[in-house]
């Protein structure tokens, strides 16, 4: 994993799905538009432990603090 400073990006915010249920969570590629980064780059956070995510289904969920958490500690 690099070094590259993350943060998240609020105005790249949009909710993947109209859900209320699933607020405050994203699939993969909306999580990439958060962090503004890659999605390969949340599933090797994901894969390593660094970021955690679970399945329902067939998606892959994360939540919003998670990845608030991640970009935190992968600024820092």
């Amino acid at each position: 994993m690099s070094t590259t400073a993350v943060t998240p990006n609020p105005d790249k915010i949009e909710r993947e799905t109209p859900d209320s249920l699933l607020a405050g969570y994203f699939g993969r590629n909306g999580a990439a538009e958060f962090l503004d980064v890659s999605t390969r780059t949340i599933d090797d956070a994901i894969r390593t432990g660094e970021l955690e995510a679970f399945r329902v289904g067939r998606r892959v969920l994360i939540r919003r603090d998670s990845l608030i958490e991640f970009a935190e500690r992968v600024s820092a």
